[in-house]
């Protein structure tokens, strides 16, 4: 009975390809049949070897075109069974299709040689016509094929001269075309000193550049263009990819390892067998032990089975990680562009596949990159600057590296997750280990360059300090999506408060809780949860109300009414002074038990008009309590992240930076030394000063602006966009309008927050 047919399937072999890939996979086979024969029956002449059968000594004297097909020749047991029974079959695990009629047996292979098939099978698979082939074996060419993975070039240096044989004992006449072929090896070594490395690259390059010399035809398998020589570069006429290990390679190797009749239950092995993607992450090893199951459903199970397991470890999704809405969004849109591609609703070039994450330790940005793997279904390949550098010097870092990356490449979709890129410091930084952060940096410019041109990679990096990062290595096409992981805001606190409460958040009052630890981290708010369950262990007590305040009580004190109310005014001239003076709306306005911090968005570039106004909003804080409380506290300048510092070297960039003072020298930081009464510190001083009188004209005439902003904050302890809008525009209808743009420079720094 015949399969119903179906549509060509995703990755299918053209039919030149299964014109040599199946006459090659049988040559292959028969070669292992005679060997296991031989060895068989060098041991034990009595005895048959277990899955070959008897030996008939007349099968040898058969032209090779029908020792090769006789093995294959047996009526399929699929032949005349009703559908039902071929369902239950399969349902039991048996191939009717690879059953020999009368008798099951499907006349495997034993122990069979699945490497050298594997191999063969992709080598056969590269050529969809006679023009492919030539440009391989005419004379004197010089085929480059790209494996990106070193393993994957390891097998075909092994197995090349084999499978050359094998085509050239099928190629009619003679075979010569497919003989005379070098493929040279490279003779790395893992360990090897730089040094040797290089003479080991060069040894190679003149076993390539003897054989063109020699008019010889020559294979290179490189892991990218990037790596070929000169002599390559002029040679090589095509360039050819080796395509991984697939569900239709697998299928045909079945035919020749497990089947009495040249066929297999083609449907059912595609509809068992894992996606392209996954199955070509496997190792070799584990396809080679799968291959050893006693039907071709059984292999296709077991590699199944093995490919979800290495899939398994992301295990949570984006609906098991909390997110500010500013990050939910674009994530959210990220998972559903990847999705759609994956159903072949969008090409890959329309994905921006590439994320940033950049924030304070402690807010997921790890957590982020596996529930991303989880919610499209793919594995997560991580690494980190620090786990590739134990592996040694320069070359085992980036060669540890590498084999992440090509983990990732071969595992599509994935989700390839880089953390600590700020150990990726600026290359022109002086100092004693300058040549080996060049080298590092640059080759993880390559390897996120291969990424990004790697449909279904999805690449992440994460780093705690994005100043410090090389910029190349986070500019726009390896990193186009820059999402700022900060603390999560009330809403989001009150999320992850439910999501590690569980079952029991039901009638807790977690409200007020948020209002508290507004200013922590996730991690530290996951762990509060903790502290509180063993709390209530303690008591013998299901988890109540006091266990959470009490747990919360040892990381975030609450702060007393006059401390609040103090970080409320301060707070709240940021706000009116900023608005008075043009800055605009604060993305965000919190008030936390630490003190708070108003958010503007910094512009793209700075005028002196607009630099005075951030000078006067930075120091309407400190303004605003000398006004109500008669002296300042040291909250404007406790640490080099307050608002005095922030002002002070805004004030330096604008007078010797950016031409903005009464000199055009630049003087940047590390030149702008500020003493006491030096004419640095005297011209920053005035600057300053005059904002600062600025600020305090704008909060004396709106004064109980101040206060009415203040009395907001206390009482709603955050302020969204829209909610400063309401209350800055509530008050004075004018007060927020935006001031007009002026001709100015460049202002290559991130968003700042005035706290």
């Amino acid at each position: 009975m015949p399969q119903t047919p179906r549509p060509a399937p995703a990755g299918a072999l053209s039919p030149f390809a299964l014109s040599l890939l199946r006459p090659l996979l049988r040559r292959i086979a028969l070669w292992h049949r005679d060997l296991t024969a031989d060895l068989q029956s060098a041991t034990d002449p009595d005895d048959d070897a277990p899955g070959i059968g008897p030996v008939r000594p007349d099968v040898r004297s058969l032209p090779p075109q029908l020792r090769m097909d006789e093995p294959y020749g047996a009526t399929p047991a699929v032949h005349g069974m009703r559908a039902r029974d071929i369902t239950r079959a399969i349902a039991e695990g048996r191939d009717p299709w690879a059953e020999a009629d009368g008798t099951g047996d499907t006349n495997g292979l034993f122990d069979p040689p699945i490497d050298a098939m594997v191999a063969a099978a992709r080598f056969a698979a590269l050529f969809d016509s006679a023009e492919d082939v030539a440009a391989v074996t005419r004379d004197r060419a010089l085929a480059v094929i790209l494996a990106p993975g070193p393993e994957d070039r390891r097998l075909m240096w092994a197995q090349m001269d084999s499978i050359l044989g094998w085509l050239a004992e099928l190629d009619a006449p003679g075979g010569a075309r497919w003989r005379g072929i070098d493929t040279p090896v490279p003779g790395t070594v893992a360990g090897d000193s730089r040094d040797r490395a290089l003479q080991r690259q060069a040894d190679y390059r003149r076993i390539i550049a003897s054989s063109v010399r020699q008019g010889r035809k020559t294979i290179c398998f490189l892991p990218d263009t990037g790596s070929m020589s000169e002599i390559e570069r002029a040679l090589c006429r095509r360039v050819f990819t080796l395509p991984p290990p697939s569900r239709e390679i697998c299928i045909e190797i079945l035919r020749a390892t497990h089947s009495a009749t040249g066929r297999v239950a083609e449907d059912a092995l595609r509809d068992r067998l894992p996606e392209d993607g996954a199955l070509a992450a496997l190792p070799l090893p584990v396809i080679e032990g799968a291959f050893c199951e006693a039907t071709t459903l059984a292999v296709a199970d077991a590699l199944a089975d093995a490919t979800a397991r290495m899939r398994q470890p992301a295990g949570i999704t984006l609906a098991d990680v909390v997110l500010n809405a500013e990050v939910q969004a674009p994530i959210d849109r990220l998972v559903a562009d990847v999705r759609a591609w994956m159903s072949g609703q969008l090409t890959w070039d329309e994905v921006s596949s590439s994320v940033l994450l950049f924030g304070p330790p402690g807010n997921g940005k790890t957590l982020l990159a596996a529930a991303i793997a989880g919610s499209i279904g793919g594995p997560l390949v991580a690494t980190s600057y620090s786990d590739c550098q134990k592996h040694g010097h320069q070359g085992d870092m980036l060669r540890a590296l590498s084999e992440k990356v090509e983990a990732a490449i071969r595992a599509v979709p994935s989700v390839f997750f880089l953390d600590e890129l700020d150990s990726f410091t600026h290359r022109n930084a002086a100092h004693r280990r300058s040549d080996y952060i060049v080298g590092v940096v640059n080759g993880l410019l390559e390897h996120l360059s291969r990424l990004n041109d790697t449909p279904g990679v999805l690449v992440l990096g994460a780093t705690n300090f994005p100043d410090m990062v090389d910029p190349a290595v986070i500019r726009p096409g390896r990193f186009d999506l820059k999402l700022e992981m900060g603390n999560p805001n009330r809403a989001a606190l009150v999320r992850i408060l439910r999501l590690a409460l569980g079952d029991d958040a039901d009638g807790l009052n977690l409200s007020p809780l948020a209002d508290q630890l507004l200013g922590l981290s996730g991690a530290q708010v996951t762990a509060l949860v903790r502290d509180a369950r063993g709390l209530a262990r303690a008591d013998g007590l299901p988890l109540q109300q006091r266990h959470l305040e009490a747990a919360a009580r040892r990381i975030a004190p609450p702060p007393d009414a006059d401390f609040l109310w103090r970080a409320a005014i301060h707070e709240a001239g940021h706000m009116v002074v900023g608005a008075a003076c043009g800055l605009g709306l604060p993305e965000r306005a919190v008030l936390t038990g630490d003190g708070g911090s108003v958010e503007y968005p910094r512009p793209r570039i700075e005028t002196r008009k607009s630099a005075r106004a951030r000078l006067a909003t930075l120091l309407a804080g400190y303004t605003a309590e000398q006004l109500v409380f008669g002296e300042a506290s040291s909250g404007a300048g406790n640490g080099p992240d307050s608002d005095l510092a922030r002002a002070t070297d805004l004030a330096r960039r604008m007078l010797f930076e950016w031409g903005m003072g009464d000199h055009l020298t630049h003087l940047p930081a590390s030149g702008a030394i500020m003493r006491p009464g030096d004419a640095v510190d005297r011209a920053v001083q005035d600057a300053l000063s005059a904002c600062l009188e600025q600020a305090q004209g704008i909060l004396r005439q709106n004064r109980d602006r101040l206060n009415a902003v203040a009395e907001v904050l206390m009482a709603e302890r955050e302020l969204s966009k829209e909610r400063c809008r309401e209350v800055l525009e509530g008050l004075h209808p004018t007060i927020a309008k935006p001031v007009r743009p002026e001709p100015a420079i460049h202002d290559p720094e991130p968003p700042e927050s005035s706290g």
